[in-house]
């Protein structure tokens, strides 16, 4: 399958992925491109069920594999039910987190066995990744220096802590590094704008086929 046009944001929470994406969005639309965005988990309405029970601080007794594998259970009913039908249908899928956040979240955060959280992953994706995955870098302690301006309480995962999101910080990094061709790395503490730019930069290069 051409994924070309299936992208993904990446990074820790409140790093500004939700203004990208919807920045993105609309530009475009604007080119007069149809376009699918949504959220992980999330983006049908078994997988917003699923979110729900994750993300309820009512939870926090739910074990690390209990976590993974209903993240990933979200995910496969959003791969089979969404995204690749609209990917046949040439939308352009943007998704407010993938399968890398499992990778960051529970195989290095959770500290879960790498092998069984890569082989989950293979299992709930089917294989499919984006094309081209925009990953906000933010330091660990700006989520916490962030979080009160965003008006909003920590759901479940958010309060994990602050070494809990040092761990996460490191998986993201050592993704990277491992998936270059795939990764475009920028620094959410840049304006808005210039971070948008550089995204719509990257999107005409291999997605619209602007040189």
């Amino acid at each position: 399958m051409n994924n070309k046009r299936f992208i993904s944001f990446e990074g820790l929470d409140y790093s500004g992925k939700s203004t990208q994406i919807k920045l993105l969005t609309d530009y475009l639309e604007g080119q007069g491109q149809r376009v699918y965005a949504m959220r992980e988990p999330g983006g049908t309405a078994i997988s917003e069920k699923i979110r729900e029970i994750l993300l309820d601080k009512n939870n926090m007794n739910m074990t690390d594999r209990c976590e993974i594998f209903l993240y990933s259970a979200a995910r496969v009913q959003l791969v089979q039910e969404r995204i690749i039908p609209l990917l046949d249908k040439g939308y352009f899928v943007i998704a407010d987190r993938y399968v890398d956040s499992t990778t960051a979240y529970q195989g290095y955060g959770r500290q879960l066995d790498l092998n069984m959280v890569q082989s989950i992953n293979q299992a709930a994706t089917f294989g499919l990744l984006p094309g081209k995955t925009f990953y906000l870098r933010l330091l660990p302690e700006q989520v916490y220096l962030r979080s009160p301006q965003s008006g909003r309480d920590l759901d479940r995962l958010e309060a994990a802590g602050l070494e809990f999101y040092r761990r996460v910080f490191q998986g993201y990094e050592k993704i990277v590094e491992n998936n270059p061709q795939r990764f475009v790395v920028i620094d959410a503490n840049l304006s808005i704008e210039q971070i948008h730019q550089r995204i719509v930069e990257v999107v005409k290069k291999t997605a619209l086929g602007n040189s």
